[in-house]
């Protein structure tokens, strides 16, 4: 189960080894919830160990914007 990238409440609980009532209450209000199709709610397993690293104090690399050139003239707006 481990090479999926989606999962639903009872994959997502058994991802995390804990009750499905506890992931519905302390880690789903935490993550991202999808509906890839009308009427089916699915976790995504990079959320689900985000909030795990969380936990353990690790902190997760993210992908940011580059930046945007300065203008040498900002300097002069006030």
């Amino acid at each position: 189960m481990r090479d999926k990238r989606l999962y639903t409440y009872r994959e997502a609980a058994d991802y995390l080894a804990i009750s499905e009532a506890v992931f519905r209450t302390t880690v789903a209000p935490h993550c991202r919830k999808l509906n890839p199709v009308p009427g089916r709610v699915v976790w995504a397993r990079e959320d689900l160990d985000a909030w795990v690293d969380g936990l353990l104090g690790i902190s997760r690399h993210t992908i940011t914007a580059p930046a945007l050139p300065v203008n040498p003239l900002d300097r002069f707006v006030t």
